[in-house]
């Protein structure tokens, strides 16, 4: 169901902008995605694809590049510290990363393909300009919580603060280094939106198991604040 609306909401979208091509992103899979606990949404700026139409979960999945691995590797780390934590994964294999990309959604702010290096003044652009599309995909899934990933100059959480999310706190006193505010979505629920590290991050595991260590500290901070499951 949740699959359907999607695919109609890409539909009147891409219509509606008159976009040459779209990429579709969001649910991997709809029946793992209801089972979560901790239900998480992952906000990215662009995907690097100069290829046309394509549904990017069914690409994930499918395994067809290896050019992805350390950024979806990351969100397999993060995923795990948002939803339990325990021991630092050095290695994540291709079941892993499947395996987690079923429970997670991920949204890109531009829905039209970009090389590997974003435009920050462009993909603001697009966040304005799509921005009630982009709340009805977020309304769609309901998620516990938004990582934006990408700091900096036009970051994600930025867009969505700023021109996305109607019903939204100012921002809080950081956690840790980390910006963030309260979204409230139209059925009452309120979710913290975070402004995080984009997973394509330089860095041998010693960095990255930085990252990940803060990412469980944001968990932690959030649950004992009754902010997350």
């Amino acid at each position: 169901m949740m699959k359907e609306m999607e695919k109609q909401l890409f539909e009147t979208w891409k219509k509606d902008r008159a976009y040459d091509s779209f990429l579709e992103d969001g649910l991997f899979d709809e029946q793992e995605w209801k089972k979560q606990a901790v239900k998480i949404l992952y906000v990215l700026k662009e995907a690097n694809w100069e290829n046309g139409n394509t549904d990017l979960c069914e690409y994930l999945l499918s395994e067809k590049s290896s050019t992805y691995w350390k950024t979806w590797n990351n969100i397999v780390r993060w995923t795990q510290a948002l939803r339990g934590g325990g021991p630092y994964q050095y290695e994540v294999t291709k079941r892993d990363k499947t395996n987690c990309l079923r429970t997670i959604a991920a949204l890109n702010i531009k829905k039209v393909g970009g090389d590997g290096r974003a435009d920050d003044k462009e993909i603001s652009q697009f966040g304005k300009r799509d921005a009630a599309f982009i709340n009805r995909q977020i309304e769609l899934y309901q998620p516990d919580i938004i990582i934006c990933c990408g700091r900096g100059k036009g970051k994600n959480a930025d867009i969505l603060h700023d021109f996305v999310l109607p019903n939204k706190s100012a921002w809080q006193l950081p956690i840790g280094k980390y910006n963030y505010f309260l979204g409230t979505l139209s059925t009452g629920k309120t979710i913290p939106v975070v402004s995080f590290r984009h997973p394509q991050i330089w860095g041998g595991h010693d960095a990255l198991k930085k990252y990940y260590n803060e990412m469980l500290f944001i968990a932690d901070s959030f649950r004992k604040s009754k902010l997350l499951p």
